[in-house]
């Protein structure tokens, strides 16, 4: 269906950082980018809103969602659901290559690279649930990662190093998983996406 495939090209614009929070969504822009018809981009922009990542207004359009504190603790719930579970449970055929893929982000954080270093983090948590060979659990992780985003976005002018600071749980993570201390690396995961929503909440109340 072409507007399931336009929302995915969305939300994935959404976790490259290409929009921000509260931003307005041309029809007639948006239509043009993805080569569709603005009743297909409704019917996506339908899906988006079901999701949580973008929001009619009345009169006015659609925008991007500006997430709030309840926004915030149920995307990490959901994380804290998904994620613990992959590292558990998943299948990971090469599973010493996410210690290489979590290690690489510091290169990036000392050239200042930032955007880098989100790009790889997401990667690293996309790879971590597409362990489990759902593709119902990978959509969900696109839409929960577009959601992210926007958080992220908001979060980041207030706590710069938001990115960096999880490099080296991330490589703690991997390095548990290729272990195959699996166990120890679910609790860790849960743990740390439980501190992160809290840290971001804190951050964001200031």
């Amino acid at each position: 269906m072409l507007s399931q495939s336009v929302a995915s090209e969305l939300r994935e614009a959404i976790s490259a950082g290409e929009f921000q929070p509260g931003e307005q969504l041309s029809e007639v822009k948006a239509a043009e980018r993805f080569h569709c018809s603005r009743n297909t981009l409704r019917e996506s922009f339908t899906r988006l809103a079901a999701e949580r990542i973008v929001e009619r207004i009345p009169n006015r359009g659609v925008f991007l969602a500006t997430p709030d504190a309840d926004y915030i603790r149920d995307l990490f719930a959901a994380r804290a659901a998904i994620e613990p579970a992959a590292v558990r449970w998943g299948e990971f055929a090469d599973a010493p290559s996410l210690v290489t893929l979590t290690s690489s982000a510091f290169d990036y954080a000392a050239r200042g690279e930032h955007q880098e270093v989100s790009a790889i983090n997401q990667r690293f948590h996309r790879t971590l649930v597409a362990a489990l060979g759902s593709p119902t659990l990978n959509e969900q992780m696109d839409n929960l990662l577009a959601r992210m985003r926007l958080t992220f976005l908001l979060a980041i002018p207030r706590y710069p190093q938001l990115h960096a600071d999880h490099i080296q749980g991330n490589i703690t993570l991997a390095t548990l998983i290729a272990d195959g201390k699996r166990l120890e690396a679910a609790t860790l995961s849960h743990d740390s996406l439980m501190n992160t929503c809290e840290k971001i909440l804190a951050v964001l109340d200031d």
